[in-house]
C-alpha cells in the first residue's frame, strides 16, 4: 500500500504572509474507482449494465464484468459485451445474430466548475474479439454503443461533496486556541483544485489556506504534573483509546477479509502499547499527549482503510474517502509546525469518528471496561471466554500494586539445583518426568481450580502447587489450539511456548504476598497475573476483574493471545522458514507477546536493545528446558 497522502503532500508559501497554502492529495485507487463504477454504471441485476434492449430479447447490448485500469492520463474500462442483433417482424425475431466480445473505453477526468465533482468523459472506444483482436462492428452496433453505452459509462463520477462537508466540519475542531475567525477562514478556503490520472490511481488535490497564528515562544521546562493535570492527561489518552478502538472495530465489522482484519488488529495493539508507554511517562503540562499517537497510528491505518473503502457498498466508499481526507489533512497541517496549533480535542476525535458511522448513536470515545463481543468478532477472536465461577470477583482497583514489583529470586547454584531435583523426584517422581505429551495431563477439577485462587505456595507446597499449574497451563493451551487443526509439530511447539512463557513472565505464579496481603502480581505497566496480561492493552477482549481474580481465566486469556501471535503473525509471516526453523516461531511469538506486534522480529534484529535481548535470551533458555523435558525446573525460581 502507498503511504498516507500527508507524507507526500505539496506545501507552498502563499503570496501573503498571513496564510500558508496546503495541498492534500486524495488518492482514489483503482479498487475504489471500480467500486464507484459498479455503483453508478453497472446497476442492473448481477452488476451488469443493460445499455440497450427492445424488451423481447431480439435486440440488446449488455455489459458485464468490468475491469478498470488507471494510467497514461486516462481510465481504461474493459467489460464483456453481449449483443443480440435481430429484426423484429410482426412479433417474431428474424435473423438474430449473437456476438460476444469486449468493449474497451478510455475515459478522461474533468472537474465540474460549480461544485467538488469529477466527471469522466469517454474519449475513445473500441470493440475487441475474445482473443483481443480488433472487431469490425456493424454500423448499428456502433450507433447503439455511442448512443446508449457511452452515457452509461459516463455515469462514473467522484462526488466529493460529502467528503468536503466532512472536512469543513472536522478540521476547525482540531485548531487550538478557539479562534473562530481563523477556523472560518480555513473552511472558506477549502476547494477541489485539480485532478490527474497517475499509475493505478486518480489523484485529486484539495487546497486549503491555513491562517498563521502567533509563533509560540520557547518556554522554560515544565514542573512535574500535579494530580489534576495527570487526571486530564489520562482522560485525553482514554478518549484516544476509545477513538482508535471504535475505528478499528467499525472497519473490522465491515470486512470479512482475514488479512485486513489482522492488519487492523496489529494497528490497535500497537496503538494501545504506545498508550501504555505514554501513561508511564506523562508529558509536560499543556502538551497534547494524543497528537503524536494519532500521527503514528494514522500512518499504519490509512493503507488498510483505503483497501476497506474499496470493499464498501452503497455510499461507504465516500465515507471512507471523507475520513481519509480529513485525517490526511490533519497530518498535513501538523507537518507545517507547532505554530499552526493542531490539537486532538475530544470533540474533534468524536466528529472524525462519526464520518465513518454517521448514524451510530454511541459515543465513539466511550468504551466499557468489560468484554466487547463485537470487537472480538470484528478482529477474529470469536466469542468471549466463559467467565469463571466466582462469588465475589474483586474489582481491579481493589487490589493494590506491589511496591516494589515482585521479582523471582535468582536461580540457586547448580549443586543446590541438583539437590532440589533429587528431592522433588523422590517426593513426586511423576512431576519430574519428561514433558507430557499433548492432551496427556488430566484437567483440573473444579476443586483444584478453586484451590489455586489466592495460593502463594511455600517451599514445602511446591510439589503440590507446580503440578497443578502445569495441568492448568496445558489445559488452557490445548483448549486454544485444538480448534485450529494445525500439524503435530506446530502444535507441540505452541504447547511448549505456553509453558515457557508463563515461566518467563511469573515463574508460574499468579499471586504474591506483600506486607502480609495476598495480591495478584501486577507489573508497573499494568500487566497482571500468571500470564501477565495487560488489561489496558487487551481492553474489550477480556474482563479485567477475572484477569486479576482467577488464574484459570488469566491462563486461558494468555493462551489465546499467544496463539494469535504464534499462528496469525509469526507463522503467517514465515518466521519458521528462516534459519532456525520452528524455534523462530516461538521466539517471534514471545517477543510480540512481551512487547506488542511491532516487536515480532526483535529476536533476530541487530538493533534490539541489550535489555530486550536479555529478556528474549532468558525466555529461550526456559523454552529449551521445557523442550528437553524439564518443565518443572521452574522450581528454581523459588530458591
Amino acid at each position: 500500500m502507498r503511504p498516507s497522502a500527508a507524507l507526500v503532500l505539496a506545501l507552498c508559501l502563499a503570496g501573503s504572509a498571513a496564510a500558508r497554502e496546503v495541498r492534500v492529495p486524495i488518492r482514489v485507487d483503482e479498487a475504489f474507482l471500480r467500486e464507484l463504477l459498479v455503483q453508478t454504471a453497472f446497476t442492473d441485476p448481477e452488476q451488469t449494465a443493460v445499455v440497450y434492449t427492445d424488451g423481447v430479447d431480439c435486440r440488446s447490448v449488455t455489459l458485464r464484468n468490468p475491469t478498470l485500469r488507471a494510467g497514461g492520463g486516462v481510465v481504461t474500462v474493459t467489460s464483456d459485451v453481449e449483443t443480440k442483433l435481430g429484426t423484429l417482424f410482426v412479433g417474431i425475431c428474424l435473423f438474430r445474430v449473437d456476438w460476444n466480445g469486449k468493449l474497451e473505453s478510455r475515459l478522461e477526468p474533468q472537474l465540474d466548475p460549480t461544485r467538488p465533482l469529477v466527471r469522466f468523459r469517454v474519449r475513445e472506444t473500441r470493440l475487441l474479439e475474445a482473443d483481443g483482436s480488433q472487431h469490425v462492428a456493424t454500423r448499428t452496433l456502433s450507433d447503439w454503443l455511442e448512443r446508449y453505452g457511452t452515457p452509461r459509462l459516463e455515469r462514473l463520477a467522484i462526488d466529493l461533496g460529502s467528503p468536503m462537508d466532512d472536512l469543513r466540519a472536522v478540521l476547525p475542531l482540531f485548531l487550538s486556541g478557539g479562534n473562530a475567525a481563523r477556523a472560518q477562514a480555513l473552511v472558506d478556503s477549502l476547494a477541489l483544485e485539480s485532478v490527474a490520472i497517475a499509475e493505478r490511481e486518480v489523484v485529486l488535490r484539495v487546497r486549503l489556506d491555513i491562517p498563521t497564528a502567533e509563533p509560540r515562544q520557547p518556554s522554560a521546562p515544565e514542573p512535574e504534573l500535579g494530580p489534576e493535570e495527570v487526571a486530564r492527561f489520562e482522560a485525553a489518552l482514554a478518549g484516544w483509546d476509545g477513538f482508535i478502538t471504535y475505528i478499528v472495530k467499525r472497519a473490522g465489522t465491515e470486512t470479512s477479509d482475514s488479512r485486513l482484519r489482522e492488519e487492523l488488529f496489529e494497528v490497535l495493539l500497537e496503538a494501545r502499547q504506545e498508550l501504555v508507554d505514554a501513561l508511564a511517562r506523562p508529558t509536560a503540562a499543556g502538551a497534547d499527549p494524543v497528537r503524536p499517537l494519532f500521527l503514528v497510528s494514522w500512518r499504519r491505518l490509512s493503507g488498510v482503510l483505503r483497501e476497506l473503502g474499496a470493499q464498501a457498498r452503497d455510499r461507504g466508499v465516500l465515507r471512507y474517502l471523507g475520513f481519509i481526507a480529513a485525517a490526511d489533512a490533519l497530518a498535513a497541517i501538523d507537518a507545517l509546525g507547532p505554530e499552526f496549533g493542531v490539537e486532538m480535542t475530544r470533540d474533534g476525535l468524536r466528529r472524525l469518528a462519526r464520518v465513518l458511522a454517521p448514524a451510530d448513536a454511541a459515543d465513539p470515545l466511550e468504551a466499557p471496561e468489560g468484554v466487547d463481543p463485537e470487537l472480538r468478532r470484528a478482529l477474529d477472536f470469536g466469542e468471549p471466554l466463559a467467565p469463571p465461577e466466582l462469588e465475589d470477583a474483586p474489582a481491579p482497583e481493589s487490589l493494590p500494586e506491589p511496591e516494589p514489583e515482585a521479582q523471582p529470586p535468582a536461580p540457586p547454584t547448580s549443586r543446590l539445583d541438583s539437590v532440589l531435583r533429587a528431592l522433588a523426584a523422590f517426593v513426586a517422581p511423576s512431576a519430574w518426568a519428561a514433558t507430557p505429551q499433548p492432551g496427556s495431563l488430566p484437567r483440573l477439577t473444579r476443586e483444584e481450580d478453586r484451590r489455586l485462587r489466592g495460593w502463594v505456595p511455600r517451599r514445602r507446597e511446591l510439589n503440590e502447587y507446580l503440578p497443578l499449574v502445569q495441568r492448568l497451563l496445558h489445559g488452557a493451551a490445548e483448549d486454544a489450539v485444538t480448534p485450529k487443526h494445525v500439524g503435530a509439530e506446530v502444535r507441540a511447539a505452541y504447547l511448549e511456548l505456553q509453558v515457557a512463557t508463563a515461566w518467563q513472565e511469573t515463574c508460574w505464579r499468579h499471586y504474591v504476598r506483600v506486607k502480609g496481603q495476598v495480591i495478584a502480581i501486577r507489573s508497573h505497566a499494568g500487566a497482571v497475573g500468571l500470564m501477565q496480561v495487560n488489561s489496558r492493552v487487551w481492553r474489550g477482549f477480556y474482563d479485567p476483574r477475572f484477569l486479576l481474580a482467577d488464574p484459570s481465566y488469566n491462563a486461558r486469556a494468555g493462551s489465546e493471545i499467544l496463539l494469535r501471535y504464534y499462528l496469525d503473525l509469526a507463522y503467517a509471516q514465515g518466521e519458521h522458514r528462516r534459519p532456525g526453523g520452528f524455534d523462530n516461531l516461538v521466539r517471534a511469538a514471545y517477543a510480540a507477546y512481551n512487547g506488542g506486534p511491532g516487536q515480532l522480529a526483535r529476536y533476530r534484529s541487530a538493533d534490539t536493545p541489550k535489555s530486550l535481548r536479555a529478556i528474549d535470551a532468558g525466555f529461550f533458555k526456559k523454552y529449551r528446558a521445557v523442550r528437553a523435558g524439564r518443565e518443572l525446573d521452574v522450581m528454581r525460581c523459588f530458591g
